[in-house]
């Protein structure tokens, strides 16, 4: 460890076959703990180790679409903290002061001591350290198997700050650090971008092993569809990238009031979005179809609230229609052998898809079927009479909110 080192303190461990910390690492039970649990772990295992932590931190990349990275922070008076530091395409006033911008551009360590006339504090962390009473500031690379450079610091409050055996304990616990955060971090990268990608049900699905094309699953649910208005015009006038910022301001605005009406999010294909409520054994129809409702209107408001600042010059605002139907779908892997999509399908999801544009036809935004309508909601509805439905054999009564 390229660090300065002192001779002070208590610590043997030789080779950590006595450390509480190495265990802890090493054998994981068949236990898959999440990281926060991981660090707090850690950290309460070298304390038992006889080690004066103070503080303890860990920093890994994200692969969250508005996220660069997240922090996990255990401290003795605290316990453990989540920060996300934000995505920007410029590296943060932040980042460029930190000690992670060193280690990530190279060091393998570094040292700050925050007490007498030693100390350096020439990073804001040292500064903030030292006002809590911090003595010792240790920082080290996390490097994983696929060449990637993560974070981890210690800090300690003791007088002197950390000795030689407490140093030469870090270097040794290093390579088990490495790969039990690697293990770790995989698994919720893995997690997190199946769940960007195909949702919250799908992803649960997928890493439980359900991945043959062949599986499938019949359910119950209340089906949401919507769709941008005026998108073929959109994209006849603007430019691609102004198409995409508008389908991004869109998405937000109807999968974010999905996502917390509790619905999970299906399908998004080009301005069209197909999300489902679930109606599974022991759950209440009519509570899904409040949700859903409410997630409807809230996305509309959502729509109506986008400042024109954030819209491409030319567009003025958004407005999209959603129609809500409820039936049986079947949810699971379609595709070809070696290339599979996590879908829904069915009459149900067909039948919901040729509701949406009677909203332009009956000028309401917000329509549902007559299946729909039966559930025991509590929701005050009308009825807006019989109507064709392209596809479909036999007219269909549509009804919409009687606000």
């Amino acid at each position: 460890m390229a660090v300065e080192q002192q001779s002070q303190g208590k610590l043997k461990l030789g080779a950590l076959a006595d450390s509480q910390a190495a265990h802890f690492l090493a054998d994981h039970r068949g236990q898959s703990l999440t990281i926060e649990a991981i660090v707090e772990g850690l950290a309460t295992h070298a304390i038992g180790d006889g080690v004066p932590l103070m503080r303890m931190s860990v920093s890994l990349s994200d692969y969250h679409p508005e996220l660069i990275g997240r922090a996990y922070a255990w401290s003795k008076t605290q316990g453990i903290e989540i920060t996300d530091r934000a995505y920007t395409p410029k590296r943060s006033e932040t980042y460029m002061g930190s000690p992670i911008r060193v280690i990530h551009e190279g060091a393998d360590a570094l040292r700050r001591r925050l007490e007498g006339p030693e100390a350096v504090l020439d990073f804001a962390i040292a500064h903030e350290l030292k006002a809590q009473g911090a003595t010792d500031y240790i920082g080290m690379a996390l490097t994983f198997s696929d060449g990637t450079r993560h974070f981890v610091s210690w800090v300690t409050d003791r007088a002197g700050g950390f000795s030689t055996a407490e140093l030469t304990y870090f270097d040794l616990l290093l390579p088990l650090m490495c790969m039990r955060f690697e293990l770790a971090h995989a698994r919720r990268i893995t997690e997190q971008l199946l769940n960007t990608y195909l949702g919250s049900d799908a992803t649960r699905r997928i890493m439980s092993g359900d991945i043959r094309r062949s599986l499938g699953e019949d359910i119950a649910a209340v089906i949401f569809y919507c769709d941008l208005r005026g998108f073929t015009r959109l994209t006849d006038t603007l430019p691609p990238s102004d198409v995409i910022a508008v389908l991004g301001e869109y998405y937000d605005a109807v999968a974010g009031a999905v996502r917390l009406h509790g619905g999970d999010v299906i399908k998004m294909i080009g301005d069209g979005m197909i999300a489902i409520f679930p109606v599974r054994d022991g759950m209440d129809p009519g509570k899904a179809a409040r949700e859903a409702v409410d997630a409807a209107r809230d996305a509309r408001a959502s729509l109506e609230a986008i400042p024109p600042e954030r819209l491409p010059e030319g567009v003025d605002k958004l407005a999209a229609g959603f129609a809500l139907h409820v039936g049986q779908v079947t949810f699971g892997n379609i595709g070809s052998k070696d290339r599979l999509d996590f879908t829904v399908i069915g009459p149900a999801v067909n039948e919901v898809t040729r509701v949406e544009p009677l909203t332009k036809v009956l000028g309401h935004s917000l329509l549902m079927s007559a299946d729909f309508a039966k559930l025991p909601s509590g929701l005050s509805l009308r009825s807006l009479g019989f109507h064709v439905l392209r596809g479909v054999r036999s007219p269909r009564e549509i009804f919409t909110t009687s606000d």
